[in-house]
């Protein structure tokens, strides 16, 4: 009994990594979410001894990932669908 099944497709899948922007973006979304942190760490510097805490600090974060960092990632997404979508077209033809 010969049973083999479908192997699929053995060929490597092109890396991402190769296309210089989706390379750019991601090397920038990753700056920006040490940038973020980094300042947010150092704002709430000043509090560390006291009672206090560092809403700034808190505040700066956030805003920071929701309006900065966010549309990077969604930016990020949308280049590696499109460069999926186009591994897929080119793999059809």
């Amino acid at each position: 009994m010969n049973n083999d099944g479908d192997k699929g497709d053995l060929s490597p899948a092109p890396d991402p990594a190769s296309s210089p922007r989706i390379t750019l973006v991601r090397s920038a979304l990753h700056v920006v979410i040490a940038v973020i942190a980094l300042v947010a760490l150092a704002t709430s510097i000043p509090h560390w001894g006291g009672d206090e805490f560092p809403v700034m600090s808190l505040v700066i974060y956030v805003a920071g990932m929701v309006f900065i960092a966010m549309p990077l990632c969604l930016c990020y997404e949308a280049l590696l669908k499109s460069y999926a979508a186009r591994m897929a077209g080119a793999n059809l033809t």
